[in-house]
């Protein structure tokens, strides 16, 4: 009878001994779980106290510029909460003058390599372009424009007495904009979203497409807008190369500035403003209605 209640009971303090073992294995996985919880909700924190503190310099420089020119700046602040990391932020201008744009980029960052970046942008005429379109909204430097229609419209007329192109960089821009530039998919879907894109490469918008929103397109290469095409919000179009419009194209609210030749199609519409350096030809039954409005200051949003 002893030694069977000895066998007894090592049978029962096996299982005992496997029921400890598992217990503390979940208790160990409980706290790792708990640290890791703790960890990401640590990092979760220090990322919107970045997020927070860009946030409340870029106001703040938007704000200041109303009253004055706002300028490169570098600030060491306290530390992030939790640990006792300190908060830099650098603020960053880049401007091309003969253009009267302006690019702002605030990044907040630890020695970590933490880091939190806005940017935005934003066009102020020069007054000189604005001198150059007070007497007329479609000038061509270069050259007189040509008419592929045989009654004189006279809303299109060329405006050649010492009117200069804006010399403005494209490479330059290139370095703060966006050159991821929207697939047409996303520009049918998402539209243009105020903000500033950029390519270096050919492009050509496929037929009929319909693109809402606004924004800024830069392009250092030939771009074409397909025949049917409409743009329904307010577009800057800024062009290294050629710009060939299609036949039945609408730009509803457009300012086009184009360093190589520019040719419109017939039956399109354009209503806004139109530099095109070297030369214009414009299709039969080319619609041109000049809108200063486009000439206002365009505020981008703010981007990450």
């Amino acid at each position: 009878m002893a030694e069977e209640l000895k066998r007894n009971k090592g049978f029962i303090l096996f299982p005992v001994l496997l029921f400890l073992i598992a217990c503390s294995g979940v208790a160990m996985t409980g706290l790792h779980t708990v640290a890791r919880e703790a960890a990401a909700a640590s990092e979760f924190l220090r990322y919107r106290q970045l997020e927070t503190i860009t946030q409340s310099f870029m106001q703040t420089a938007l704000y200041q510029e109303e009253q004055t020119e706002i300028t490169d700046g570098t600030y060491q602040l306290g530390f992030l909460y939790p640990g006792k990391e300190p908060v830099n932020v650098t603020v960053k201008v880049n401007r091309e003058p003969n253009l009267g744009l302006r690019f702002l980029q605030v990044d907040t960052f630890t020695s970590h390599d933490d880091k939190f970046s806005l940017r935005q942008c934003c066009i102020r005429f020069s007054d000189s372009l604005l001198q150059q379109f007070a007497n007329s909204l479609f000038i061509v430097p270069g050259a007189a424009v040509q008419k592929e229609q045989e009654e004189k419209d006279v809303s299109i007329t060329g405006n050649t007495g010492g009117a200069v192109f804006p010399d403005f960089s494209m490479e330059s821009i290139a370095n703060w904009a966006s050159t991821d530039f929207p697939s047409t998919l996303e520009l049918q879907s998402d539209g243009l979203n105020g903000w500033i894109y950029l390519t270096r490469e050919k492009l050509s918008f496929p037929k009929g497409i319909t693109v809402h929103g606004n924004g800024i397109l830069a392009f250092t290469d030939n771009i074409v807008i397909s025949d049917e095409s409409t743009f329904t919000g307010r577009i800057i179009l800024l062009a290294d190369g050629n710009v060939r419009i299609g036949s039945r194209v609408r730009l509803e609210k457009a300012l086009l500035l184009c360093r190589g030749k520019l040719t419109v199609g017939t039956d399109s519409f354009i209503n806004g403003a139109v530099m095109a350096q070297q030369d214009a030809v414009l299709g039969e039954g080319v619609t041109f209605t000049g809108d200063r409005e486009v000439l206002e200051p365009y505020n981008s949003i703010v981007s990450y």
